[in-house]
């Protein structure tokens, strides 16, 4: 068994292979898209695990464009990627190839495949037009009608020119001729028209894999199984002998070099952006993502702001923690880690494996990954940037214990919804302070005075639901009594990161207080 990270093609794509000695069939893992390709990113890990051990060979890939992979404005960008990964798998000695799609990923999956070509369909969309029309929809619920800027319309997660949504939504569903299909749906769901000829089974735990915030997914594991036993059974070649993919170890962009890296005892994931000038006193900022997201972060924000900052002459570093993206082996019972100690320990094996002084460290993160920006490490840093922050508890929480909490609060008594809403609206601040007490929400000031005692600098970015959680922690007050503490109001409601002109504007100020602190 061998797994393989790298990029391949031009614009290239950022790959990651497992093969297994010998196969005939290669699965192209379709990444569903935006908010939808984070979510699943563990699931579809997991399905490569089980399929390697099949005698299965898989590609995981970043479309060009998009995540990891170069940049690239071609509507067919998502379409090219799944047939460039297709191409590595042949020239890795696969003769058969089966394209995957789940949700939104079937658009891709089932455009692309050929006659002769398996595919298997989960939970697919009806057409491009529809998945279309509901990711508008959604969108617009979330971040309001200014969710188009400068010809760019944002979805969850997920930005789109006006070419390339057009070409999404011309996707008609179809099948393959002359290959086996597999259409899973959800519980109680029917297989959308144009699909009934393939065979069709129902698989569970797809809402609660998929239809939820990355910290409360569920890996389906059933389902899982399902479709990678039809996969092996449905292998018509002879097993023969693989070589290894050929993948270029770095990304060389216009200002930059990128390289994977493993980090720590713990071998965590992660991809180092590097000006093409650096030196050893060029900065390092250290980036986190929010929740329990894997290194791109939302909306792609973190690779973007990576490839900025080089430009401005700081390196940066884009990690996985455990139980996220690319780091550690997927298990089915993974622990829920969320404000973690592990966490904690994860940012302390990055600083030290990378050997970075404090003088030349910044930290930064979003929401959960700003908290742990701002929690105690091996070196003080000279510049912490804590974007949205909505938590400010000095001691790591046990795994678990977080997710549980709002796994509870979710769980609505009758008239609860009603009660929610009223307090949303109109409780005032000293109800809310009273409620944050007894659920034993952390004040804000002892998370500033620690901060401000290791960094040179603290920055926290606010839209405005953080700023009113601030407020409510007595935020303000505590900052006032300190020096070296900075507070940003950017004037939104997109916690997230979703829409545009909230991401541009949170990348432009972390980029100047990096500029700032180390004078660049």
């Amino acid at each position: 068994m061998s797994n393989h990270h790298g990029w391949f093609g031009d614009p290239a794509i950022l790959a990651a292979v497992q093969l297994p000695p010998r196969a005939s069939l290669g699965v192209v893992l379709c990444p569903p898209l935006g908010q939808e390709g984070v979510i699943a990113y563990r699931g579809l890990r997991l399905l490569a695990d089980q399929l390697q051990q099949r005698d299965i060979a898989s590609i995981r890939y970043d479309p060009p464009g998009h995540g990891d992979s170069a940049p690239s404005d071609d509507p067919e960008a998502f379409f090219d990627g799944a047939r460039r990964a297709a191409d590595l798998l042949r020239s890795c000695g696969c003769s058969e190839i089966c394209f995957v799609g789940l949700s939104s990923a079937s658009l891709i999956a089932s455009e692309v495949t050929q006659p002769g070509d398996l595919l298997v369909l989960w939970s697919p969309q009806p057409s491009g037009r529809s998945w279309l029309r509901k990711a508008r929809t959604l969108a617009t619920l979330e971040l309001g009608t200014g969710r188009i800027s400068d010809g760019i319309e944002s979805l969850i997660g997920l930005e789109l020119t006006s070419a390339e949504a057009e070409r999404l939504g011309a996707v008609k569903l179809r099948l393959p001729e002359g290959a086996p299909a597999l259409v899973a749906v959800r519980a109680g769901e029917a297989a959308p028209p144009g699909l009934t000829e393939a065979e069709v089974v129902e698989v569970p735990g797809t809402a609660e894999f998929l239809d939820t915030p990355s910290m409360t997914s569920v890996l389906p594991a059933e389902a899982i199984t399902t479709i990678a036993d039809w996969l092996a059974d449905h292998v018509s070649g002879s097993l023969t002998d693989l070589v290894a993919p050929a993948l270029r170890p770095e990304l060389e962009l216009e200002n930059a070099v990128e390289r994977v890296r493993w980090l720590g005892p713990n071998g965590l994931f992660a991809i180092e952006c590097m000006p093409k000038d650096a030196d050893e006193n060029t900065p390092l900022v250290l980036l986190h993502s929010g929740a329990a997201e894997h290194r791109i972060g939302a909306g792609d924000y973190q690779v973007r702001l990576a490839r900025l900052l080089a430009e401005d002459g700081a390196a940066s570093v884009r990690a996985d923690r455990r139980s996220a993206g690319e780091t550690g082996t997927v298990r089915t019972d993974e622990p829920s880690l969320f404000y973690s100690g592990e966490w904690m320990a994860d940012q302390d094996a990055i600083i030290a494996a990378l050997g970075v002084s404090g003088e030349r460290l910044a930290l930064t993160g979003l929401c959960a990954g700003g908290w742990l920006a701002g929690q105690r490490t091996v070196v003080d840093p000279r510049l912490i940037v804590d974007i949205h922050p909505l938590e400010y508890r000095i001691d790591p929480a046990p795994a678990g214990e977080y997710v549980d909490e709002i796994t509870t609060e979710a769980t609505q008594l009758p008239g609860e919804e009603a009660l929610r809403h009223w307090y949303r609206r109109f409780a005032p601040v000293w109800l809310r302070q009273l409620r944050d007490r007894w659920k034993g929400r952390a004040p804000a000031g002892p998370f500033l005075v620690s901060a401000t005692k290791r960094a040179g600098h603290t920055v926290l970015i606010f839209s405005d639901l953080e700023k009113m959680i601030f407020e409510r922690r007595g935020g303000p007050q505590a900052a006032a009594r300190l020096d070296g503490i900075e507070l940003v109001d950017v004037g939104s409601s997109d916690h997230a990161l979703y829409a545009r002109p909230t991401r541009e504007r949170i990348i432009a100020e972390v980029r100047a207080q990096v500029a700032k602190a180390f004078q660049l």
